[in-house]
């Protein structure tokens, strides 16, 4: 992939977010995104259609590079750098964690974008059939019924 094209999805990624706010500001949709995913409050395009948080399984995996990486270095299969790595899997995953039960609170829609995308590792053997995927309506449903 040309480094381009990664810089533009990298913008659109935290473009989203500011556009978001610039849309809960001014009722304005940006050019480049709909009004649904505006409405919807979290991110289900480009990588986020892949994982649910591509940002901390990236941060995961530098620091198990890292330490396999002492493990290289000091030609063992294991040393006492692991309690670093563990540590930060552990923080890792229970911040996830916590950030999920209030994203599951706050958006109606997360709950089947949890169903549908895997926490960290995506899965190859049902990728998703596009980069924006689309929900039921939940959000909608459940505001009429307010």
């Amino acid at each position: 992939m040309h480094v381009s094209v990664v810089m533009r999805r990298l913008t659109f990624i935290s473009g989203y977010y500011s556009a978001r706010t610039k849309y809960r500001e001014t009722a304005k949709v940006p050019s480049g995104f709909t009004r649904e995913s505006l409405d919807r409050g979290f991110n289900t395009t480009g990588l986020f259609a892949w994982s649910r948080h591509p940002n901390f399984a990236a941060e995961q995996s530098i620091w198990v590079l890292v330490y396999q990486w002492s493990c290289l270095a000091t030609n063992s299969f294991f040393n006492w750098t692991v309690l670093g790595a563990i540590s930060y899997l552990i923080l890792f995953q229970s911040s996830t964690i916590f950030t999920e039960s209030v994203s599951a609170g706050k958006y109606p829609e997360y709950k089947e974008y949890q169903q549908q995308v895997p926490m960290f590792v995506p899965t190859f053997i049902n990728p998703p059939k596009s980069t924006s995927l689309e929900f039921s309506g939940k959000k909608n449903e459940q505001k009429k019924t307010k």
